[in-house]
């Protein structure tokens, strides 16, 4: 038949041996939080690259012209089929040499270009402006419509860029507040866990503590049985053998005190001896303090 008692773990009696659960929860909370942090730090540094280029690719996104864009870049463009060309200034052609008189070719120096002395008579150069073509007819205006249709697609690819913009933003908020709240429940779990799990081996260690103490001031008082998920039960089973086995040994003892003293007072020893009887009071109260220890 099982000894265990009715007995529940409190949270307020966690804590039972502070500096051993203390030292290891900390230590392991700490580590996790370090850990945690440089972690986050990385994805953080990655999310925000992610963000950068995805607000790039967002705002690089070509968005059908509005009805004032429209009709600028239609006055630019006219602007510029009516510009002026600039005049083209040609000059005479340079004159052929004749391989039939032996003329040299122009530019060419001769053996005799030393000797000769030139003199330019007179010279003429021809302004000529190239007209250029009228410019086409540009198109016709949009109508009021079409405007409103423009205006309208124009708009609406706007407003997709900022709700793409904001998602993006909102995604990154996200990642970080993910983060954040997954690195507290991590420490702060680690920490419950950690305790919860070293008053385990604590509980165990500090029952043998007051068993030893109760030993060491004579008593002998039942040893009830570790509760559930209790961890060092091989030990606490080797403790409760020995607890079991001196109090067999007392037991023995009280019952060899009680049968020397019916023995004696049988005999009628203390009443011929007065040293008999001294030590039967003896043995009466040694016999007395172990049926006492005993409970």
């Amino acid at each position: 038949m099982s000894q265990q008692r009715g007995y529940k773990r409190s949270w307020k009696n966690l804590l039972i041996n502070k500096r051993y659960q203390l030292r290891f929860t900390l230590f392991m909370a700490g580590l996790a939080a370090v850990l945690m942090t440089a972690l986050g730090w990385w994805v953080i540094r990655v999310a925000d690259e992610a963000t950068t280029v995805a607000k790039s690719r967002a705002r690089g996104t070509v968005c059908p012209p509005s009805a004032a864009q429209a009709a600028a870049k239609a006055a630019e463009a006219a602007a510029a089929v009516r510009a002026p060309a600039a005049p083209a200034l040609v000059a005479p052609a340079p004159p052929k040499a004749d391989p039939v008189a032996g003329e040299p070719a122009t530019g060419e120096p001769t053996a005799d270009d030393a000797d000769r002395k030139v003199q330019l008579d007179e010279s003429s150069m021809t302004l000529t402006e190239e007209v250029a073509p009228p410019p086409p007819p540009g198109p016709p205006p949009p109508s009021a419509e079409e405007q409103a249709r423009m205006n309208a697609a124009h708009a609406a690819c706007e407003a997709s860029i900022d709700r793409k913009l904001d998602a993006i933003e909102h995604n990154r908020s996200m990642i970080v507040l993910v983060l954040i709240v997954s690195g507290v429940l991590l420490t702060v779990g680690l920490a419950l866990f950690g305790i919860k799990m070293t008053h385990k081996v604590a509980g165990p260690l500090h029952k043998v503590t007051l068993y030893l103490a109760k030993l060491r001031d004579g008593r002998y008082d039942k040893v009830y049985d570790l509760r559930k998920g209790d961890q060092l039960v091989e030990f606490y089973e080797h403790f409760k053998h020995a607890h079991a086995g001196v109090v067999t040994m007392e037991q023995a003892d009280v019952e060899r005190i009680k049968a020397a003293l019916d023995a004696a007072v049988a005999d009628g020893v203390l009443d011929r001896s007065p040293e008999a009887k001294t030590a039967a009071a003896a043995l009466r109260t040694v016999l007395e303090r172990k049926e006492a220890s005993l409970g």
